[in-house]
């Protein structure tokens, strides 16, 4: 559609807003396309939306738990909220005075520890200073870094944004359950919130906060003016909501013992090929015939975690074209103190940055902030029943590849994460997803 001088044009351009920091190369790549969302929430025409009466704050309460996984980040959060806020606007009944991307001016003077500031330079507001000061207000006080899902970030964020951080905090804490409720992002609700899934939360979420502010406008009909607009913002919400299927398929065989007799022989078969044991292959059998006795999956994974990882050392099986393929994989980076490319000490612990050992079923997909669209792992044996709330998940890198190992003698190392190359990542993804079993080994 676009010739390369014109791309590049499009990125002096982008670049001259301070959107864009990377080559003028005429190729639309990842940073051409944030700096083209960032460009699309910043022209978005005002659209103020009062935000409810009695909106409760929160102070900062980091929390100091090591992040093992890839948390997610303000930048996609806030060209969705951008969206919502609008740009500039300083009518004369507007209670907040001049507003731009959601920014009064009080709030602009207390980001620039001022007494005051003018409504052209509300309406000056860059991108940058845009970004700090909701980091510094909103992200950092809910310790949305801590959020493995983006889309539930975005959400918390959104509400946080339009209701105050105290009462999106709140009414999270609602939603999961938590007595008694601190109005805190606190450590025990991030781990409740990151053992989650965003379908689950976000809808809930949006539902609660709807329900609140009909109940603002039941005990104060002045407010019913704006009830459909707050209503539409969390309504909103549901659009982060991925549209994923989990549910692993059982293949169609006549019983299911039949299926779990031929399953069990072909991956036994294809085993002799490769470096993976009859006793590995019996492992994973007698945990599905144990606890999934209605479930065969087509796909199954062992992880020879102990080979060195110049090795494809992946081996996922498919008994249903009975054919067995092998893959580039990461270990932590503290099983691999001295980055050799073996694997040599294991841990469970919450934040050791080391890979767990044993057999995992995997679950359901989420959108990481950096690697994409990653698949959740649920450890199933005392040396990796922690799996879900370190964050230890199957997700793609650009240092697991032929490439990178020709190069480098190793793949690259993870914080635990059995990461496999991003050009595979999102088939082995789909073949896994919702029930198949992972051995790592």
């Amino acid at each position: 559609m676009f010739n390369p001088d014109q791309i590049t044009a499009l990125q002096q351009a982008l670049q001259d807003m301070q959107l864009y920091s990377g080559q003028l190369d005429g190729i639309v790549g990842n940073q051409t396309l944030d700096a083209i969302q960032k460009f699309v929430a910043l022209s978005a025409p005002a659209n103020p939306i009062w935000p409810p009466p009695d909106g409760e704050s929160m102070p900062s309460h980091p929390v100091t738990e090591v992040m093992e996984v890839q948390g997610a980040r303000i930048d996609p959060a806030l060209i969705f909220t951008l969206k919502n806020e609008g740009g500039f606007s300083n009518h004369p009944h507007d209670r907040g005075g001049a507003t731009n991307r959601g920014i009064t001016a009080a709030t602009l003077a207390r980001f620039l520890d001022k007494p005051s500031v003018s409504a052209q330079e509300v309406k000056a507001l860059d991108y940058a200073t845009t970004t700090s000061i909701y980091k510094r207000y909103y992200w950092d006080v809910m310790n949305l870094d801590h959020v493995f899902d983006q889309g539930i970030a975005t959400a918390l964020f959104d509400m946080g944004v339009l209701c105050g951080t105290g009462t999106a905090a709140r009414l999270c804490q609602d939603v999961l359950g938590i007595m008694p409720n601190t109005h805190r992002m606190d450590q025990a609700t991030l781990n409740r919130l990151n053992a989650t899934t965003d379908d689950q939360f976000i809808t809930a979420f949006a539902a609660r906060n709807i329900e609140r502010f009909q109940q603002i406008a039941r005990n104060n009909p002045s407010q019913q003016v704006f009830l459909k607009g707050w209503v539409n913002r969390a309504n909103r919400l549901l659009g982060l909501i991925s549209t994923d299927v989990t549910e692993a398929v059982t293949p169609p065989v006549a019983s299911r013992i039949d299926r779990i007799h031929v399953a069990a022989g072909i991956l036994k078969t294809l085993a002799v090929s490769v470096s993976v044991t009859e006793q590995e292959i019996d492992q994973m059998i007698r945990w599905q015939c144990t606890h999934r006795p209605q479930q065969v999956p087509r796909y199954w994974a062992v992880f020879k975690i102990r080979q060195h990882s110049s090795q494809q050392r992946l081996f996922v099986f498919d008994w249903i074209e009975q054919k067995v393929r092998a893959y580039y994989a990461t270990h932590g980076k503290n099983s691999d103190p001295n980055h050799d490319g073996l694997a040599t000490t294991f841990s469970n612990q919450i934040g050791s940055l080391q890979s767990a050992l044993g057999l995992y079923r995997t679950a359901e997909t989420y959108q990481m902030a950096v690697h994409g669209r990653a698949l959740r792992l649920d450890g199933l044996e005392d040396s990796n029943r922690n799996a879900r709330q370190r964050g230890i998940v199957l997700h793609g890198v650009p240092y697991a590849n032929t490439s990178y190992v020709q190069k480098n003698g190793k793949c690259g190392r993870s914080n635990g994460c059995p990461a496999v190359d991003d050009a595979v990542a999102q088939l082995l993804i789909d073949q896994l997803k919702g029930g198949s079993l992972l051995l790592i080994d």
